[in-house]
């Protein structure tokens, strides 16, 4: 027997909540529903009998409901509060929504600001849970039955036969490909849950068409190209729908909505541009959906147009911020908030405002200690903490400030091994120790100590040389390993280990050039290719091996150029031209002098224009070095 909440609005669901109610009596379970209409001291027995219970009713129509003064800054329906507890409690959810509106008078349909309050939490739930619609009696005791039956086997350990083993594994594989080609999945994987459910689904209905079984073979072959182009189809039907007399516009757009992130989904490991565009049509459905946002932005960054990544970085914040204005103690607001102000300081950093960049930072770390010192228990929250620690720690670094940032990377470090302690083989905590571990090497770089930073490398290689061992296929996790090779390499430099330094470089090399063959559009990968051909330019350079520097030099300088017309505002691109203009204007005297002016005056002009824009870091100001080797070329000209 389970104890069981069921929490609703009143006037509208009465009868639902009897059919609930006795469903449960029926099953053997002990029901709570100790709501009473408009009482003002009933919120802290519901809150309390919510706490005592192992699993959460939620049945949502169309009615926000009573929403009581005392202790509520955020103005919230009891029903609302109660999920919300649930949801803080880790309570299991089990969410039950009404699709038809039989009395549009008992709704808040015809009241714009509660509707605006419902929409509200209607979004925050299916953003939580999966939920089940029904339009009657039977569609409510279906959804009850298997929610309660797949809850409860979850809570004794007994595998759950309510879940599709086909799903999970399509799922599994998806996931497996897009961490391959490092994309962010973590707030993925329930979209492309939805999206292979429903693909399944529409295969197991009868008289399923051949296009929907096509499309789950396809899954399980993983090629998702059948299923997303089902959902499109879906999408179109719900899309046409919209403005038709008797249909509930919002619903409508909702629907369309999802479908549209399914199949962005579904598109995100094999067309980046492909899935942009779906989440754009997303957004376009539902303009206030603060993820969809996001992850316009991600992709954004991934196709390297970061003034667009930014507003929607920018959008999805203010998007939060009027939320976090109505109810500042939710912690799924701050979360999400902390969340926007870091992806805005990502943009800021590839943009060259470094200090924006760290201000945005220092502004999620303030979220993120918040929630972590709420509830230190959860995981995510703590690798939160961990990221805000290590980017902070970073942008202190570039500034010069070593001591502060050694303090930073170290509580990003504790952090990271109390993780790691909780489950040794997770993969991604084992990534992020190895980043720990790099950083604090960085920083001893800085501090003059070469031996304790080679060490710190060292560690980290460790890691990422098992890591990548344990999946050779997971691009993510190679990509990782090539740069920990090009850290080592760097060590290994200043310590005059120059045979060990090249050596390492190249390993890094074979690793970035395979994969930014097999993903030319990724941005990153390309970057990280250049850089790895610009250090081997360097060792070369100081072996006296000037054409071999020289070649080098000219591989990275033609991958940064591309860049550069890609997204001409990336500052840090821009720089990297100039690098390899400084290079390829001063080396190899057997080339003639008009070549090498020509690349002096490309790094000249390049900073010109920067400082222009002031985008320039006085560190990086060398436009009187280029006129000086200018002055020298042309005197050798002559």
């Amino acid at each position: 027997m389970a104890k069981v909440y069921v929490s609703s609005t009143f006037i509208d669901l009465e009868e639902e909540r009897r059919v609930v109610i006795e469903w449960l009596v029926a099953a053997g379970h002990q029901p709570f529903h100790s709501y009473r209409p408009n009482s003002e001291t009933v919120r802290e027995s519901c809150l309390q009998d919510v706490d005592g219970c192992d699993l959460y009713v939620l049945i949502l129509g169309h009615r926000y409901g009573f929403q009581p003064d005392d202790n509520n800054p955020g103005k919230l329906s009891i029903t609302h509060l109660e999920f919300r507890r649930a949801v803080e409690r880790h309570i299991p959810q089990i969410a039950l929504l009404r699709t038809n509106v039989p009395d549009i008078k008992l709704s808040d349909l015809l009241d714009a600001k509660k509707s605006a309050l419902w929409q509200g939490f209607d979004r925050e739930v299916r953003k939580a849970v999966r939920p089940a619609e029904f339009s009657d009696d039977a569609g409510l005791i279906q959804g009850l039955s298997t929610g309660v039956q797949s809850e409860l086997e979850k809570k004794s350990g007994k595998p759950d036969v309510a879940v599709d083993n086909r799903v999970l594994t399509i799922v599994a594989n998806l996931t497996d490909e897009l961490a391959r080609k490092d994309r962010r999945i973590g707030e993925l994987e329930e979209q492309l849950r939805a999206a292979v459910s429903r693909t399944i689904q529409a295969a197991e209905k009868p008289g399923a068409g051949r296009d929907a079984i096509a499309a789950v073979a396809a899954l399980e072959a993983g090629d998702t190209k059948p299923a997303a182009a089902l959902l499109g189809r879906k999408e179109n039907q719900e899309a046409g729908r919209i403005g038709t007399p008797g249909v509930d516009d919002a619903a409508q757009r909702r629907e369309a909505a999802a479908l549209a992130r399914e199949q962005g989904a579904l598109a995100m490991g094999r067309n980046i541009k492909a899935a942009l565009t779906a989440y754009k049509r997303a957004a376009e459905y539902e303009p206030e959906d603060i993820w969809t946002h996001l992850f316009i932005g991600d992709l954004h960054v991934l196709l390297g147009n970061l003034k667009a990544a930014k507003q929607s970085f920018e959008r999805a914040k203010s998007l939060v911020e009027a939320l976090v204005e109505r109810d500042a103690a939710y912690s799924g607001w701050q979360r999400d908030l902390s969340v926007c102000h870091n992806r805005i300081g990502n943009v800021l950093l590839k943009q060259g405002d470094d200090s924006g960049a760290l201000t945005a930072y220092q502004t999620g770390l303030k979220i993120t200690e918040a929630l972590a010192a709420r509830d230190s228990a959860n995981a995510v929250w703590q690798e939160d903490l961990s990221l805000s620690h290590e980017k902070i720690g970073d942008m202190l670094l570039a500034r010069g400030d070593n001591q502060d940032a050694l303090v930073s990377h170290r509580k990003s470090l504790e952090i990271r091994e109390a993780l790691i302690k909780r489950d040794p083989a997770n993969s991604r905590w084992q990534g992020n120790l190895a980043v720990s571990r790099e950083k604090i090497g960085d920083v001893m770089v800085a501090q003059n100590d070469n031996p304790g930073a080679l060490a710190a490398h060292r560690e980290s290689l460790k890691i990422r040389e098992a890591l990548a061992a344990r999946d050779p296929a997971n691009t993510l996790w190679q990509r990782a390993l090539s740069v920990c090779q090009n850290k080592l390499g760097d060590m290994l430099r200043v310590q005059n280990d120059a045979p060990g330094a090249l050596a390492a470089y190249r390993k890094g090399l074979v690793i970035i050039e395979a994969l930014a063959t097999g993903d030319s559009a990724n941005t990153e990968w390309q970057r990280d290719l250049s850089v790895s051909h610009g250090r081997i330019g360097i060792v070369l350079e100081a072996q006296d091996d000037i054409p071999g520097a020289v070649a080098s030099y000219r591989k990275s300088l033609d991958i940064n150029e591309m860049l550069v017309e890609l997204d001409p505002a990336n500052v840090q691109w821009h720089t990297d031209v100039v690098f390899g203009c400084s290079k390829l204007g001063t080396l190899g005297q057997d080339r003639t002098p008009e070549e090498r002016c020509r690349y002096l005056r490309r790094g000249r002009e390049i900073l010109l224009e920067l400082k222009k824009q002031n985008r320039l870091n006085p560190q990086q100001d060398s436009i009187a070095w280029f006129d000086q080797q200018l002055t020298n070329c042309s005197a050798n000209k002559s």
